[in-house]
């Protein structure tokens, strides 16, 4: 069964928690306004997974629900509807009660889990936020389009470090305070995408001081201080998919030039809030023996489509439409989008995981 969800998070690797206060049975019960479908679900999502696990399900009557489920530890949910709204919530209560209007969906209400509350606050305060960065960086990109005088970029280069600043603070501030090692870990991996290295493991070591029970948060801090890529620094596998139009493209025929390739999909919400830094990248290095190679995990070649038209995705895509059962996902490693790396003109993988400030960062070094 194809569900369509407007999630309202930023990241696609989720964690469930350990924490024994919080386990056993739980309730979710609620209303929905304006739903477009009766049926209704809780996922759950386990940790370091691509795909959730619907652990209940039911049929709204007038609108009401409940949902039912059994934790063995304190972790990440879904309340999500059939072509409908998703929302996060955590297990830290017996009984957790959401009020939602489908036509204003972000102003869903939380009652008996605070945690919850938090995640959805972090949420609010995190898009408004990067939407000032992603303001910051599509100025900035354009005043270099217009050979701006360099005092001008000058300007604007510390508007956008201060932007970028913001948000980074507002992700270190709710780890810090956050009573939730669940919530704390949702923050934690939002903090991969525009926190530099350092500083995110300086805050993971934090985290663990915090929740020093806690096996998830040890396994972040761990990932983050050995978890090399497996395929750092050796060629990266050839494949060929079909673009949109069918026509077959190996990633060898770009072999000559610096090549990310980026894989996303039309359905992932941080892989469409990443695309404008990976646009800025290619419009200005493009000239400069780089590329961007676009690998869809899509499975509908319309919904593809009307993405790379809408983001203004100006390089060569492709897929085999197979989403997550694609054999490129094991090829190369992943269990998250975005995702990227960064291949070399010999064909070397020497980078990846490319985000935010970092990509361009990393093409400054490389590409001067």
């Amino acid at each position: 069964m194809k569900k369509t969800a407007l999630v309202l998070i930023v990241t696609t690797t989720f964690f469930a928690c350990k924490n024994n206060e919080n386990n056993g049975a739980f309730k979710v019960t609620g209303h929905i306004e304006n739903a477009t479908s009766d049926k209704i679900y809780l996922e759950e999502m386990p940790f370091a997974a691509e795909k959730s696990i619907v652990i209940d399900s039911a049929t709204l009557k007038n609108g009401k629900f409940e949902l039912n489920g059994i934790a063995h530890q304190e972790g990440l949910y879904a309340l999500s509807l059939l072509q409908g709204p998703r929302i996060m919530l955590v297990n830290d209560a017996k009984n957790i009660d959401i009020k939602l209007d489908v036509n204003r969906f972000k102003e869903y209400e939380v009652k008996g889990s605070k945690a919850t509350v938090s995640l959805k606050e972090l949420f609010t305060n995190y898009e408004s936020q990067y939407i000032k960065v992603k303001k910051a960086y599509n100025t900035l990109d354009s005043l270099q389009e217009h050979n701006a005088s360099d005092s001008a970029l000058t300007i604007q280069k510390l508007q956008r470090n201060n932007e970028m600043e913001k948000l980074n603070t507002l992700l270190t501030n709710f780890v810090t305070t956050s009573e939730s090692p669940a919530a704390c870990l949702q923050a934690l991996v939002m903090s991969t995408r525009t926190m530099p290295l350092e500083e995110l493991q300086a805050l993971a070591l934090k985290a663990v001081t915090k929740f020093k029970d806690n096996e998830n948060v040890q396994k972040f801090n761990t990932m983050l201080k050995g978890n090399q890529y497996p395929l750092l620094n050796q060629q990266a596998p050839d494949f060929t998919l079909n673009t949109p139009e069918g026509k077959p493209v190996s990633l060898s025929s770009f072999k000559g030039k610096y090549v990310l390739v980026d894989f996303w999909a039309s359905w992932c919400k941080p892989c469409r809030m990443e695309n404008p830094t990976v646009v800025a990248a290619y419009n200005k290095y493009k000239d400069k023996n780089f590329t961007v190679f676009g690998v869809s995990l899509d499975s509908d070649k319309k919904d593809w489509e009307e993405a790379i038209e809408k983001d203004q995705l100006t390089w060569t895509h492709v897929s085999d439409l197979l989403q997550w059962e694609t054999p490129l996902v094991e090829l190369y490693k992943f269990d998250g989008i975005p995702f990227n790396v960064l291949i070399d003109p010999s064909g070397k993988i020497i980078a990846t995981g490319l985000r935010g400030d970092n990509l361009e960062k990393e093409l400054a070094k490389i590409l001067k």
